[in-house]
């Protein structure tokens, strides 16, 4: 596999170095920067243009779901995974709708990162299992949850978007035009009552559409 360029930021120094000596020892990575605040990680992950950003969720000056969104809009290719302890639907809901790529929590770090790289180098989006059964075993919800009301095709697409796939690459592994995409999309969200991706994401967890 090809290395990834990697940047790391986390205000908290042995984390940080610990997780930067262990990515080192990965082939597929090549830790080209870190930082100890949202700022300064902002500055230099401009800089440096790296293929993914892990950032702790929690930093001074500016933290990791706002980096993310800043960083969005100017390197819309970039992949952000988050690390944090926060280990809450709550959480992982924020982090989604702010754009990040993955979810880590602090205490599977060492387990989780390289397969987290992984998975987002290959266009999908981690989550840290834990979490997921959490999400999965507490969902408790009265509104209609079955994906019987949509048509086949609509559940093909309701999968690959909660994988972390945009329309253009949905429409050509399918076959169809983006604006296909984007209809089926709108039906979709309409049909389940579903706001935003990080709404699908959370569906698609509960009723077991993506890897929990």
């Amino acid at each position: 596999m090809k290395t990834r360029r990697v940047f790391l930021a986390d205000d908290h120094k042995i984390l940080r170095e610990s997780l930067k000596h262990y990515l080192r020892q990965e082939a597929i990575v090549d830790v080209v920067g870190v930082a100890d605040n949202g700022l300064d990680a902002y500055k230099e992950i401009i800089h440096l243009k790296p293929e993914i950003a892990i950032l702790d969720i929690s930093m001074p000056q500016l933290n990791g779901l706002d980096l993310c969104k800043k960083l969005k809009v100017e390197m819309p290719e970039l992949k952000v995974i988050i690390l944090t302890m926060h280990k809450s639907e709550e959480m992982l809901y924020k982090a989604l709708s702010s754009g990040v790529n993955g979810y880590v929590l602090k205490d599977n770090a060492l387990e989780d990162l390289i397969e987290a790289i992984k998975t987002v180098i290959a266009g999908k989006i981690f989550i840290s299992v834990d979490l997921l059964q959490m999400v999965v075993g507490g969902f408790v919800n009265n509104r209609k949850d079955s994906t019987e009301q949509l048509s086949i095709r609509e559940r093909e697409i309701l999968q690959m978007l909660a994988e972390g796939r945009g329309n253009k690459e949905i429409a050509v592994a399918l076959h169809l035009s983006v604006k296909t995409v984007e209809t089926h999309r709108a039906n979709i969200m309409k049909k389940l009552g579903l706001r935003n991706i990080a709404d699908l994401v959370l569906y698609a967890v509960r009723n077991h559409l993506i890897e929990a």
